[in-house]
């Protein structure tokens, strides 16, 4: 399989504007992770983190405005917005009180969209792209984040519940997609 997916790609596609941005958001997570660490450095790494979420808010915008979506973006953003959400609930509930039980839920489901979206191109040959769930799924965890590390749990946590609304329906919509592109289910 690997194989495969390195000829799905292009190395020209490294160089787009917006797959730039999604690597340069996989550049900053060090950088935020260890600031989140340090409580003289939470403004610096809400900083690094709001800059880093920004870029995943813009990128799809820019591939699309200059026609460069490219199987990497497909691929490659979605996998660097896992990572930063994943890395930072992780990091927000060591240092920040945001619950374990959503970090577990949040890595969980991210772990089942990455080895589903591997079955599908394993069948297919197709890469899977976000839902609209699924981004708005992102925007609300990123909100909470964001939240929990400016003001703990008092901001973090309202938005937290909040948030578990997309998650909920982007899990279904995920595991209905999954279904269907393996041929286990009704289109």
């Amino acid at each position: 399989m690997a194989a495969r997916l390195r000829h799905a790609f292009t190395l020209r596609e490294v160089f787009y504007p917006a797959n730039l941005l999604t690597l340069a958001r996989l550049l900053m997570l060090p950088a935020a992770l260890h600031a989140m660490q340090r409580p003289e450095q939470r403004w610096r790494a809400l900083g690094i983190l709001g800059a880093a979420m920004f870029t995943d808010a813009i990128d799809g915008a820019i591939a699309r405005r200059r026609h460069e979506v490219s199987p990497l973006g497909k691929l490659l953003d979605p996998v660097a917005d896992k990572l930063m959400i994943d890395a930072t609930a992780v990091t927000l509930s060591r240092v920040r009180g945001f619950p374990w039980w959503a970090t577990a839920l949040i890595v969980g489901r991210d772990v089942a969209i990455i080895i589903g979206g591997l079955l599908i191109y394993r069948r297919r040959r197709v890469i899977a792209t976000a839902h609209p769930s699924g981004k708005a799924t992102t925007l609300a965890l990123t909100l909470a984040m964001l939240l929990y590390l400016a003001d703990g749990p008092r901001s973090g946590r309202p938005a937290l519940y909040a948030a578990m609304a997309p998650f909920a329906l982007s899990a279904f919509v995920y595991l209905r997609q999954l279904l269907q592109e393996t041929g286990d289910a009704p289109p």
